[in-house]
C-alpha cells in the first residue's frame, strides 16, 4: 500500500495522477542499477536490458488480453493518442494514392467524398485527442465530427456514432471513461456494431479508445471491446509517467512513425528505451492483473461511503436541472453501473469549486476537473454531460478515492467540506 501522513491532506484526486506502488519503486529503483546497458547493444550489458524490456511488454499485453508484439512503448499517453491519431490520416493517403481511378463513364466510385480523410470522435474527449484534431482540421489536413453526449446522461449514443461515419471516416477515436465525469462510455458495443457490419469506407476504418482513465478500476480487454488501438497510462494506475499503444496484429492496423531514427520498438516508435520506467510500467501492469477485482471492490466500497457520508452531512438535491442551489446543498448524477467505481463528480451549492478547495486545502487535494484544465473557465466536458448550465458546472469538485483511501480519510474530507460550508 502507498502510505501518506496524517498530516498531509487527503488526496482525492487518483484521476489525475497516481503514486507510485512501492513495488513499482523498488523495480525502477533496482533496475537502475541492474539494468542500464543499452538495450540495442548485442554484449551482455545490452542484452539485460532488452530482455527486461520484453518481460515488461509481456505484463503490459497480458493485463489487456492482447499480444507482446502488438505494444508499442510511449513517453504519454499523449504520444500514444498522437500515434493513433497519426497512423489513421497516413493510413487514408495510402489508400487514396492506390486506390484505382473512377470509370470515365458512369456514376463516381464516391460521390460524395471529399478527398479528406475524416475522423469520428466525441465533445467530451480529453485534449490529448481534441487539440491535435482541432489543429489537423484547422490546418485543412482532415475533417472531424465531435458527436455530442446525451446532455444528463454523459454518455454518446451508439447510433449517432454510427450516423457520423461517411465514406471518408479512417477513425473513430473514442475515450473509454471520462476523466472528469467518471462516466464510461458505450465504447465495447460500438465497435462490436463497426466489426459485425462493416461500413463501407475507402479505407479500413480504424477503431481507437483512450483507456488511459479506465486501467486500474475496471476490466479492459481488447478483444472485448474490438479495438484495433488502445491507450495506456502508466501514472494512472500507480505506474511511471510512460505510456503504450496496443496496436492490432493486422495487416490493416499499420502504425506509422511521427519521427524517425534508430529501429527501436519496430521501428515505430524510435529513440533508446527508456528501461527502468519500462520495467515500472511492466510491474504496475502485473499489479493490475493480479488484483484488479480487490482494487475495484475497495474504490466502489470507499466512494459510496464518500456519497452516504455527503448525504448524511448535506442537503442532497436530487434533479437533474440546472436550478440553483444553496450552500448546504449537493448534487451529483446518479451513480449507477455506468460509472468509474471510485470518482463522484459532485456540486457544491453556493461556491465556485476553487473557491470551495481553496477553503480546505489544509486538509483536501482534489480538483474540479481535468489537471490540464487547472486555472481555466468552466469546463465545457462538464457543460456538455450535465444539464446544470455554466453555474453549476463551476460549482463542480471531482473526488476520485484510490487503492488505500480509507473511510477515515473520507470523514475528513466531509468534516472539512462542512466546516467550509458553515463559514460561508
Amino acid at each position: 500500500s502507498v502510505t501518506m501522513s496524517d498530516s498531509c491532506p487527503v488526496y482525492l484526486d487518483y484521476n489525475a495522477t497516481t503514486p507510485l506502488a512501492p513495488e513499482v519503486v523498488s523495480a525502477i529503483s533496482s533496475s537502475l542499477v541492474t539494468h542500464w546497458g543499452n538495450p540495442s547493444s548485442g554484449y551482455r550489458s545490452g542484452q539485460v536490458a532488452a530482455e527486461a524490456i520484453k518481460e515488461a511488454r509481456g505484463k503490459v499485453a497480458q493485463m489487456i488480453g492482447a499480444s507482446a508484439n502488438e505494444i508499442t512503448f510511449t513517453s504519454s499517453g499523449t504520444e500514444s493518442n498522437h500515434l493513433a491519431i497519426w497512423s489513421a490520416l497516413a493510413n487514408y493517403r495510402h489508400c487514396s494514392a492506390s486506390s484505382p481511378p473512377c470509370p470515365p463513364s458512369g456514376p463516381a466510385c464516391h460521390p460524395v467524398t471529399s478527398n479528406l480523410p475524416h475522423i469520428v470522435t466525441s465533445n467530451i474527449e480529453h485534449c490529448a485527442v481534441t487539440l491535435p484534431l482541432k489543429t489537423l482540421e484547422q490546418e485543412g489536413f482532415c475533417t472531424v465530427t465531435y458527436v455530442p453526449v446525451v446532455p444528463g446522461a454523459g454518455r454518446w449514443t451508439v447510433s449517432s456514432m454510427l450516423d457520423a461515419i461517411t465514406q471518408d471516416t479512417c477513425l473513430v477515436t473514442l475515450m473509454l471513461a471520462n476523466n472528469e465525469t467518471g462516466i464510461l462510455q458505450p465504447v465495447q458495443e460500438l465497435f462490436s456494431a463497426l466489426r459485425q457490419s462493416p461500413p463501407r469506407t475507402r479505407c479500413p476504418l480504424l477503431l481507437h479508445t483512450d483507456a488511459a482513465q479506465a486501467i486500474g478500476k475496471v476490466r479492459v480487454n481488447v478483444q472485448d471491446l474490438s479495438a484495433d488501438m488502445l491507450t495506456i497510462v502508466g501514472h494512472k494506475f500507480y505506474g511511471p509517467r510512460i505510456g503504450a499503444l496496443y496496436h492490432r496484429a493486422d495487416p490493416m492496423v499499420k502504425v506509422t512513425p511521427m519521427f524517425y531514427g534508430g529501429g527501436q520498438e519496430g521501428g515505430v516508435r524510435p529513440g533508446t528505451e527508456n528501461t527502468s520506467m519500462i520495467i515500472g510500467l511492466g510491474v504496475a501492469c502485473q499489479l493490475v492483473s493480479d488484483n484488479l477485482v480487490t482494487y475495484e471492490e475497495h474504490m466502489r466500497t470507499i466512494r459510496d461511503y464518500l456519497r452516504d457520508q455527503l448525504i448524511r452531512n448535506f442537503k442532497l438535491v436530487t434533479s437533474d436541472e440546472p436550478v440553483s442551489l444553496q450552500a448546504g446543498q449537493v448534487c451529483w448524477r446518479y451513480v449507477d453501473r455506468f460509472c468509474l467505481p471510485n470518482t463522484l463528480s459532485v456540486r457544491f451549492g453556493g461556491f465556485r469549486g476553487p473557491e470551495l478547495l481553496s477553503l480546505c486545502k489544509e486538509d483536501i487535494e482534489a480538483s474540479t476537473g481535468a489537471a490540464c484544465h487547472t486555472g481555466g473557465g468552466v469546463s465545457n466536458i462538464l457543460l456538455n454531460s450535465f444539464l446544470w448550465g455554466e453555474a453549476g458546472a463551476a460549482e463542480t469538485v471531482r473526488l476520485s478515492v484510490g487503492r488505500d483511501t480509507s473511510t477515515q480519510d473520507v470523514e475528513r474530507v466531509v468534516k472539512a467540506l462542512k466546516r467550509a460550508v458553515e463559514q460561508k
